[in-house]
């Protein structure tokens, strides 16, 4: 049996889980953030996909230590698989955001971010949060320092 410990929860790469189990997980931790208990009917309406299709994710899911249900059928993370949704979560947003800023129509941007979100590596997604954070500095010091050099009337 293998183990998971908190080294491997690092790298959301690390677990053997697919991308559409990625894409429920964000969406329960998405919807649970909105709604605050959720269900599988939540998901299958959010995710715009058959209730079948939630079942049988749901119990792969439940299987694989990501989420457990309730008693009233309702949805909830496990650490394990909040940490997998709060990551793969974080990655849609800051590819999402870095298309738009490119000038990538949204909706293309939307579609775009939910693919790369699966397949960069943790270093290389690290690395961009990093050079993205420094451009950000740099524009924002570039800014600070034209304000204080503007010449006063």
């Amino acid at each position: 049996m293998e183990q998971k410990n908190k080294s491997a929860c690092s790298d959301v790469n690390s677990f053997n889980i697919h991308a559409s189990g990625e894409d429920y997980l964000e969406t329960i931790l998405v919807l649970q953030n909105k709604l605050g208990m959720v269900r599988s009917v939540d998901v299958a309406r959010h995710m715009e996909v058959t209730k079948p299709s939630v079942c049988h994710a749901v119990a792969t899911l439940r299987d694989g230590g990501f989420l457990t249900m309730d008693e009233d059928h309702f949805l909830h993370l496990t650490d394990v698989g909040r940490e997998v949704a709060e990551k793969i979560y974080e990655r849609h947003c800051f590819f999402t955001e870095q298309l738009i800023a490119a000038g990538v129509d949204p909706e293309i941007a939307e579609v775009d971010a939910c693919r790369i979100e699966h397949v960069i590596s943790n270093e290389s997604f690290e690395r961009l949060k990093k050079a993205a954070f420094r451009n950000q500095e740099n524009e924002i010091s570039a800014l600070s320092k034209a304000i204080k050099d503007k010449p006063t009337e």
